[in-house]
């Protein structure tokens, strides 16, 4: 590890993060295809919405992937702490550098193995809203995509355009995995952007049940 790179406060923040998050009491409810995939390690596309990255990251910690970050400044900070958590961050965005690290990404997930985790709604949204580069990287890949969703009883929600969902202490949290979601190798027009609103579907239906098995509040405060 690079002490210059992730200075003693960012490994002491990351792993007080840790230490608050491990108090909660997750729930997983997987579609069993997409629990088959991760039991047996084999190669995914997680693809998420922006409001759960904080608890989505730290769920799959232990479980290396290629994944996307934006180029901001903010978006430095947590390409180092992936980095901590044995990750392998990406630089991109769909506004500035997307193109580049969807094709980094793909030359990783073939070359060294990886998974992938991506944000379907990008660094800057529109919230809810899913973006192409998901479904690019599963079809230059073959690698299917698993729609992640998270839900927690008691959270703090940040005023952001994504309402980025920090759960409290000890609360109830849950995890939905929805089912693979592949994308064939001549996917585009029209055929793609049905995939697209497939996604955000699944996406949706995944944060709905999270929310429901956690009993989070129906109204984002």
């Amino acid at each position: 590890m690079d002490k210059k790179e992730n200075p003693l406060s960012l490994r002491v923040a990351l792993r007080f993060v840790e230490i608050w998050l491990s108090t909660c009491r997750m729930t997983l409810d997987a579609d069993e295809q997409s629990k088959g995939f991760f039991s047996r390690k084999e190669q995914v596309i997680v693809a998420l919405w922006h409001s759960g990255l904080i608890y989505i990251l730290y769920h799959f910690r232990k479980f290396p992937a290629a994944i996307m970050v934006s180029p901001s400044k903010d978006g430095e900070w947590v390409a180092r702490a992936l980095r901590i958590w044995g990750q392998h961050p990406v630089r991109g965005s769909r506004l500035k550098g997307g193109l580049h690290a969807i094709r980094a990404m793909t030359q990783m997930l073939r070359e060294q193995g990886f998974s992938a985790g991506i944000v379907a709604d990008g660094s800057k949204g529109p919230n809810q809203v899913a973006q192409l580069g998901a479904l690019i990287l599963s079809r230059d890949t073959g690698y299917p995509i698993i729609p992640v969703g998270f839900g927690a009883k008691w959270a703090y929600y940040f005023n952001s355009w994504d309402k980025m969902v920090l759960p409290m202490p000890f609360s109830r949290v849950s995890m939905v995995y929805r089912p693979p979601i592949y994308v064939e190798k001549k996917c585009k027009g029209k055929e793609l952007e049905e995939k697209r609103l497939l996604l955000q579907q699944e996406l949706n239906k995944a944060t709905e049940r999270a929310r429901k098995i956690s009993g989070a509040s129906s109204r984002l405060k």
